[in-house]
């Protein structure tokens, strides 16, 4: 008698909880992308010129100069290829008159 009492009871939890879980037919709201404003918009750009991805290619350097590359990142707050630039830079500055014009012949090709 207890079982069958037992079964009856879980049976019509059972069906009470099936049934809080069917939909209602209350209207939901919908919120779609015309619903969506926004008020303020950046525009961000890094870096001075725009590359894609098939422009880029890869420099394989040692291991102590990435990682002498990556400090100077991180202690001058800056990206890498922002400190490989000024590198650059004060290098190109160093070349001699010859060393120059070969330069200047490299990168008008």
């Amino acid at each position: 008698m207890l079982i069958q009492w037992l079964i009856r009871y879980y049976l019509k939890e059972r069906r009470l909880r099936s049934m809080a879980l069917l939909p209602t037919n209350k209207e939901k709201k919908k919120i779609g992308a015309a619903d969506i404003e926004i008020a303020d918009d950046i525009n961000v750009e890094l870096g001075k010129s725009k590359y894609t991805a098939k422009d880029r290619r890869p420099v394989q350097v040692d291991p102590p100069v990435l990682k002498t590359i990556r400090d100077l990142s991180y202690a001058k707050d800056k990206p890498m290829y922002d400190i490989v630039a000024l590198a650059m830079d004060a290098l190109i500055d160093t070349l001699s008159e010859e060393e120059r014009n070969i330069y200047n012949r490299r990168i008008k090709d």
